[in-house]
């Protein structure tokens, strides 16, 4: 891999503190803090004030605490713990790959005694971002009020479409960080809520470090960090390099020992104004020329920019306590693993292309199949075909992929893998309804005969999250058609029938019920529950047929489900009658394929 100069951060960084969203965000802070309400007691302990702050098309909440001394609060607290206290208010960040995690107990218990007045926000909140998709919300906080507006805006993020609606952004100034390294995990499950945090930590500000130790205190960084001084600054993600930072800057903290948050104020406006002031007359750092390496010089040019240091050349020189060789190390091993993500997303991209081409190319053996008076399922049964091996290998495919996916999506926190179901949901259907009979072709092929409890664990979940999102659908749809009986449409029968012939078997698994239905009439004479067995299988398909849920390729000479009636119908002889025998005998089937009812003729 080619390592290029790495400015990135630096750019980031010029772009931020020239945007209206930072500074108005800081002043609705310093104007929070100067005009309290009268009735606000300074020493109520636990207390939240909560204000907003209104721009053209940004609203700004901003979150400050009652005091508070930090360097006492580094204890932190289990979601185990709090899930069995009965306080599960963030276990929708939990997820199977990671069960738990821990965060600040102070801004826990913030949350606990300020829930009430929390909620109210976090519904208006919702209401007004749901209500109007030109608006922005910022969330913002000083020190710990930012630990505070951290967990609340997780909280905010849980109660949104995100789909629908601008996601919120979080902005916080010299906060402490606020969980473990299983919280920062968690969060980054959450494909785009990490980019939703913007923290702003001078290297003087005592705060950000307080929880941070050179023996580790277990906390860990999330979000992007804008590290600066006066000086400069850059734009930094990657958690160890943040960390180390942070620990390393904090002998320049020296002078300025931890304050009691909510009252001692460190100048944020000052520094953005002096940020600001450089990008706008293009003040960048220059490289000398032995830092021109590739990556390497890039981000030694981000740490002078951060640190203040004028010239990369001189950052160990003037600043003697900082390990740079590692931490420079970390910062080039952290852009490295983004150039192979960038990679992967983009190979991603061309993964699904071809997947789209393999179920192109099993729709076209679909079509061979049926030109060959044959269905796709039993065709794929006996394998005798060059084309029968082509399919096997897009089949192979296809199963690896999309097991992948759908796995993926059943390990995330429930509320972002609700919302990859629903991106891949309708191509996961069509996926399931024309793959799985072919998987369930070759497990009868070799001798299988109870599929269902063999039955792969992504087909389960597939089917799963399809009947809840369409029980969803319904109750939408009937509840709209309650309230405006106009709205009903035609029954689904009959829409339906109109499409049967390019349609794929709603029941995926319907082909299992043919092959155990066979199975069934071998063992008449040994197996008391077969005929019985048989009998429901009637109902089941003649259910299927009335619904147009399964295609007319069933009907096909060579078909499984043919060879099932010719079977079944020297078994019960001519003088049984029922509903399907009565259709398959006076072959009213023949229309089906047209949308007409199989029961029309009887």
């Amino acid at each position: 891999m080619n390592d290029q100069i790495s400015t990135a951060g630096l750019e980031l960084a010029n772009e931020l503190v020239t945007s209206p969203p930072l500074h108005q965000s800081w002043d609705a802070v310093l104007d929070q803090m100067q005009k309290l309400p009268p009735a606000a007691d300074p020493n109520q302990k636990m207390a939240l004030d909560i204000s907003e702050t209104k721009h053209s098309n940004t609203t700004i909440i901003s979150i400050l605490t009652s005091p508070v001394t930090l360097h006492d609060q580094q204890t932190m607290v289990s979601s185990l713990t709090l899930k069995n206290a009965d306080f599960s208010l963030f276990e929708f960040l939990c997820g199977k790959n990671i069960p738990s995690f821990s965060v600040n107990e102070l801004a826990i218990n913030f949350f606990k005694l300020n829930l009430t007045n929390l909620d109210i926000w976090r519904k208006k909140l919702v209401e007004m971002l749901e209500s109007s998709k030109s608006s922005r919300i910022v969330i913002t906080g000083h020190s710990f009020g930012g630990a505070v507006a951290t967990l609340f805006t997780l909280w905010l993020l849980q109660s949104l479409d995100l789909s629908k609606v601008k996601r919120p952004l979080c902005i916080t100034f010299g906060s402490p960080l606020v969980g473990d390294e299983y919280f920062r995990q968690c969060v980054l499950e959450f494909s785009t809520w990490s980019s939703c945090f913007l923290n702003v930590a001078s290297i003087n500000d005592p705060v950000p470090k307080v929880f941070v130790t050179s023996q580790g205190s277990g906390y860990k960084p999330f979000g992007t960090f804008l590290l600066c001084s006066s000086l400069g600054g850059s734009c930094i993600e990657d958690a160890d390099a943040i960390l180390q930072l942070l620990v390393e800057t904090s002998s320049q903290c020296v002078q300025n020992p931890v304050p009691n948050s909510g009252t001692q104020l460190f100048d944020y406006g000052k520094i953005l104004k002096d940020l600001k002031t450089k990008a706008l007359y293009r003040d960048v750092f220059e490289l000398v020329e032995e830092d021109r390496v590739p990556l390497k010089a890039g981000i030694k040019t981000q740490l002078a920019a951060i640190l203040g240091v004028l010239s990369s050349q001189s950052l160990q020189q003037q600043q003697t306590n900082i390990e740079f060789e590692s931490l420079i190390k970390k910062m080039v091993t952290h852009e490295r693993k983004l150039a192979i993500q960038k990679t992967k997303v983009y190979s991603s991209f061309l993964k699904l292309n071809e997947i789209k081409k393999y179920m192109a190319n099993i729709e076209w053996y679909k079509k061979e199949s049926k030109d060959m008076g044959i269905g796709y399922y039993d065709k794929y049964r006996n394998k005798r075909y060059t084309s029968d091996i082509t399919a096997e290998e897009y089949k192979k495919k296809l199963f690896n992929y999309w097991h992948d996916m759908v796995m993926e999506a059943a390990n995330k926190p429930q509320t972002e893998g609700t919302a990859m179901r629903v991106r891949f949901l309708f191509a996961g259907t069509n996926y399931r309804r024309m793959i799985e009979p072919l998987h369930i072709a070759e497990y009868y092929k070799e001798g299988g005969k109870n599929y269902v409890g063999e039955r792969p664990p992504h087909f389960v979940l597939l089917e799963q999250w399809f009947k809840e999102d369409e029980k969803k659908k319904k109750e939408k749809r009937e509840r709209e058609e309650r309230e405006n009986p106009q709205l009903r449409s035609a029954s689904k029968s009959n829409s339906k029938a109109k499409s049967v012939v390019s349609s794929l078997n709603d029941d995926s698994c319907f082909w299992v019920h043919v092959e155990e239905a066979l199975i069934l009439c071998d063992e008449l004479a040994s197996n008391p529950d077969a005929k019985q067995k048989l009998i429901e299988f009637e109902h089941y398909v003649l259910d299927t047929l009335e619904n147009f849920a399964v295609t007319p390729d069933i009907f096909l000479a060579q078909s499984s489900f043919m060879q099932w009636w010719n079977k079944y119908k020297g078994i019960v002889g001519s003088s049984y009658s029922s509903k399907l025998t009565d259709v398959m005998r006076r072959r009213t089937y023949l229309k089906y394929a047209d949308g007409v009812s199989v029961l029309a003729g009887l």
